[in-house]
């Protein structure tokens, strides 16, 4: 890498924004909650198929449930199956949060666009699953070059950072997870600017000023501060 980088309760969750009624089939929207469990019914009692977390993103499936005193919404691909999460954790986003990567496998949806996921992993790899190699005191690894720090701050998915990195879904999970959790510390601007920044330099990534060098990269890939 070229640098560093609500259990859900239905009774105690407090959303920054939410949705009810009616949305279009295909509606992309996003979670709220902090941590929030997936069900394979809309209801309270529901059998927990997964976790989605702040910042991810899925498009609606049209289902729509109200029980428990929650207006429940299906989404698709939650762990590769339709699941419900409560309206009161999700909120509208645009498409381009759920449009999906046709360079040899699909990324994480969240905070990163897709475009913007695109041109890091362009500039980390050529788009491709690295093995791991050394770099700047440790390993950097796979499609984003991640490090083993760096996997650990997201929550280390896949099992082990070598497994993870090479996977194209698990990887950008990843960075999706990582920025969710530091957006917010630094004054960061939500944006493709701050994101590539951060993946380059650290949750403060975005005030540092040798990150510069690693956006200039990442605008020659074709992104721009609003991808």
């Amino acid at each position: 890498m070229f640098g560093y980088f609500l259990i859900f309760s239905v009774i105690i969750a407090i959303a920054r924004a939410s949705i009810s009624g009616h949305i279009a089939t295909g509606t992309c929207v996003c979670v709220t909650g902090s941590t929030v469990n997936a069900r394979h019914t809309a209801s309270i009692h529901g059998h927990i198929i997964g976790q989605v977390h702040s910042g991810e993103c899925f498009k609606f499936n049209g289902g729509i449930h109200t029980a428990d005193g929650y207006t429940w919404y299906q989404l698709q691909h939650v762990n590769g199956q339709l699941a419900y999460v409560a309206g009161s954790l999700l909120q509208t986003s645009t498409a381009s949060h759920c449009s999906i990567s046709t360079r040899s496998g699909t990324y994480a949806t969240g905070l990163v666009s897709q475009h913007c996921m695109q041109c890091i992993c362009d500039l980390e790899s050529g788009c491709r699953p690295l093995d791991c190699k050394w770099d700047v005191n440790s390993n950097s690894c796979g499609y984003l070059q991640i490090k083993q720090v760096y996997w650990e701050d997201c929550g280390k998915p896949g099992g082990s950072l070598d497994a993870c990195s090479k996977d194209k879904h698990c990887a950008s999970l990843c960075v999706q997870r990582y920025m969710s959790r530091y957006i917010n510390h630094y004054g960061c601007a939500h944006n493709c600017e701050s994101y590539a920044r951060m993946h380059n330099g650290g949750p403060a990534g975005c005030k540092h000023t040798n990150t510069l060098g690693y956006w200039n990269h990442i605008k020659i890939r074709g992104c721009s501060a609003n991808s």
